[in-house]
């Protein structure tokens, strides 16, 4: 199982220059997904739904973990 994950981090909601991070994990499969690729799949539909509320400067970081091993994806958006 695929667990999807995403780590945002702005500067928006931090302080002088910290940046401000929290993480977001799936509620749709909690449990997560059967493939990497189903799990890919609702990580980018999560990143694009957070781009939507959170104002940039932004950096998302987002993975499908396995307990075997670890994938991951980046995307730095700017404006």
């Amino acid at each position: 199982m695929f667990k999807a994950m995403i780590l945002i981090c702005s500067l928006v909601h931090g302080s002088g220059d910290e940046s401000f991070c929290f993480q977001i994990n799936d509620t749709i499969e909690p449990d997560g997904y059967t493939t990497e690729k189903k799990c890919r799949v609702r990580v980018k539909e999560m990143a694009d739904m957070i781009t939507s509320i959170v104002p940039y400067p932004h950096v998302i970081k987002y993975k499908c973990e396995n307990k075997i091993r670890r994938t991951s994806i980046e995307d730095n958006k700017q404006p």
